[in-house]
C-alpha cells in the first residue's frame, strides 16, 4: 500500500471502503471532488505518484466494481447541481454526481419520469451510467443507455470530450465501469405520465408456464413489472411467482397539489429508508442465525407468501392505488439490505437469458439453485430489451437475481453452484450483471463478454497508461492485477 501522505489535498483522504455486500473490505485514498479542476488534480496526483484511480458514485454496486484497494477512488457525489431542465424537450442536465431520486423531486410533480431507474433511489447518474443499471420497465424502456442524451466525459490526459449517441464512444462509455474516464455531467430523456400515482396488480403464476404466459401480457398492457419466485419449487411448481405488475394512472390534482403531497413522499421515503435500515441491523444477527436453516425456513416463507397472494387474488384484495415512489423505492426497505442476507461470505448474482430460452433457462437454473448447499435467500425476475453496449448486461429477454447466503462449512459446494449458473448462462448467450458481480474469474468473464477486446481497444487509446481500473477489472482480467 502507498504511504498514506501527510500532505495530501485537501479533498482526498485514506478510508476504510466496503461493497454494499459487505463482504469485500477495501482501505483507499478517496477523492471527494467539488469541480472539475479537482478532478484533474487528482489525475496529475496520481500520475505523480503512481496510483490508479477508480471513479465512484454512491458505491450502490454491489461487488468491487466501484472498488480499488490500496489505490484512488475518485467519489464524484459532491459534484450534484442541476445545471438544466428544458421542460419542452423533457430533458434535464445535470452533474455526474446528482441521485437519481434528487432528479424524481424536480420532475416528478411536473408530470414527468426518469425510465430504468433500480431500486436504489440513491445511485449517482454517473454510477447508473457507467453500470448501465435497469429498473422494472427495463423491457419497455431498456437500460439507462436508452435514457442518455449525452454526456461529457475527462480523459486520462485531463481533457474533456463531449459524447451524444451518435459518438463512436458512446457504447464503450455507457456499461464501460468507468474505464474510459471521468463522467462529469450528462442530458437524460425524461418521459410524460398522467400522474404520479400507479394502479398495481398482483398476480400469482404456479409455474413456469403460467408465468411466462402472464408476464406476455403483462408486457403488453403494463409500466411496470417486478416477479417474485420461489426458487425452493420444483417438479411441476418450478417457477412459482407472483408477478407485481403497474401501470401509470390518472389522479385529479393541481401542480401545486402534486408538490406538496409529492414532498411528503419524499420525507415518508427518508424517515422509512433510516428506519428500516436501523430495524434491519438491530435484528441483523437473528437473521443470520435463522439463515442457519435456511432450507427448511424460506421453502415455509415462500409457500406462506405464495398462498397469501393467491387468497388476495381470489377475494378481489390484488389490486391497489399507490405512488411510484413507493413502488419502486420505498418497498424495498421492507426487506433486509444485501450485506444482511447475504452475509459475510455472501454475494450477489444477477444474469440474463434470451426470451426464446426462457422457459429452458428458468427450469435449469432452478434446478442448480436446488442442487447448492445454501439456495438462494431471495429471487427477482425482470423483463429487458437489448442495447448496444461493448459491457452490455440487457438482453431481449428476462433476467434472474439471487442474492447468496453460502456458509463456511459449504462455501465449497456454493462455489460450484455458481459456476454452473455461469456456465448455464453463457451457453445461452446471455450475461451476468457487473454491477452485482464478485464472482466471475477471468475465463468466464471472456466467455459471457466477447466483446471485451472492443473496449480495451478504445481504452487503450484514450487511456494508454491504463490510470483508470478497479478491483472487478482486475479481477476478471480486464487490466493489470
Amino acid at each position: 500500500m502507498p504511504s498514506e501522505n501527510p500532505s495530501l489535498p485537501s479533498f482526498m483522504e485514506w478510508k476504510e471502503v466496503d461493497s454494499l455486500v459487505g463482504s469485500i473490505r477495501t482501505r483507499s485514498l478517496v477523492a471527494r471532488p467539488t469541480n472539475v479542476d479537482q478532478c484533474r488534480e487528482t489525475l496529475v496526483y496520481c500520475k505523480q505518484h503512481g496510483l490508479k484511480i477508480c471513479p465512484r458514485g454512491a458505491g450502490r454496486s454491489y461487488g468491487d466494481e466501484a472498488l480499488l484497494d490500496s489505490q484512488v477512488l475518485l467519489d464524484i457525489s459532491a459534484m450534484n447541481q442541476i445545471l438544466d431542465f428544458d421542460e419542452e424537450k423533457a430533458q434535464i442536465t445535470i452533474e455526474a454526481g446528482t441521485r437519481l431520486l434528487d432528479i424524481y423531486q424536480e420532475v416528478h410533480y411536473r408530470l414527468l419520469t426518469l425510465p430504468s431507474s433500480p431500486t436504489e433511489s440513491h445511485s449517482t447518474v454517473s454510477g447508473a451510467i457507467c453500470a448501465n443499471v435497469n429498473g422494472k420497465d427495463a423491457w419497455k424502456h431498456g437500460s439507462f443507455a436508452h435514457q442518455v442524451v449525452r454526456l461529457s466525459m475527462l480523459t486520462a490526459d485531463g481533457e474533456t470530450i463531449e459524447i451524444d449517441r451518435s459518438h463512436e464512444l458512446f457504447n464503450a462509455v455507457v456499461g464501460g465501469i468507468g474505464l474510459t474516464g471521468i463522467i462529469l455531467d450528462a442530458t437524460l430523456q425524461l418521459k410524460p405520465i398522467p400522474s404520479p400515482y400507479l394502479e398495481v396488480h398482483r398476480y400469482p403464476a404456479p409455474d413456469v408456464d403460467a408465468l411466462l404466459e402472464t408476464m406476455a401480457k403483462v408486457e403488453e398492457s403494463y409500466d411496470l413489472a417486478v416477479v417474485w419466485m420461489d426458487a425452493y419449487a420444483s417438479g411441476k411448481k418450478t417457477g412459482r411467482s407472483v408477478i407485481h405488475a403497474a401501470k401509470w394512472t390518472e389522479h385529479d390534482a393541481t401542480e401545486a397539489e402534486r408538490k406538496t403531497y409529492l414532498d411528503a413522499g419524499y420525507e415518508r421515503l427518508d424517515k422509512h429508508r433510516r428506519l428500516g435500515l436501523g430495524l434491519h441491523e438491530a435484528f441483523g444477527p437473528l437473521l443470520n442465525l435463522m439463515l442457519y436453516a435456511q432450507k427448511p425456513m424460506l421453502h415455509v416463507f415462500n409457500r406462506l407468501y405464495y398462498a397469501m397472494s393467491q387468497f388476495a387474488s381470489r377475494t378481489g384484495r390484488s389490486t391497489n392505488t399507490e405512488l411510484f415512489l413507493r413502488f419502486s423505492f420505498e418497498a424495498s426497505f421492507t426487506v433486509p439490505p444485501a450485506h444482511l442476507v447475504c452475509g459475510a461470505r455472501g454475494y450477489t448474482v444477477q444474469l440474463t437469458f434470451p426470451r426464446s430460452q426462457a422457459r429452458e433457462a428458468i427450469i435449469e437454473l432452478m434446478g442448480i439453485c436446488q442442487s447448492s448447499p445454501s439456495p438462494p435467500v431471495t429471487t427477482i425476475l425482470r423483463a429487458h430489451k437489448s442495447d448496444d453496449g461493448l459491457l452490455s448486461f440487457s438482453e431481449d429477454g428476462y433476467s434472474l437475481n439471487f442474492e447468496f447466503h453460502p456458509k463456511k462449512h459449504n462455501e465449497t459446494g456454493s462455489r460450484q453452484a455458481i459456476d454452473r449458473i455461469i456456465d448455464a448462462t453463457a451457453k445461452r448467450g446471455g450475461k451476468i450483471h457487473l454491477a452485482k458481480d464478485q464472482v466471475m474469474r477471468p475465463d468466464q468473464f471472456s466467455r459471457i463478454y466477447p466483446r471485451h477486446g472492443e473496449l480495451l481497444k478504445i481504452k487503450s487509446r484514450l487511456d494508454p497508461e491504463g490510470l483508470f481500473t478497479s478491483d472487478l477489472a482486475r479481477r476478471v482480467g480486464l487490466t493489470p492485477s
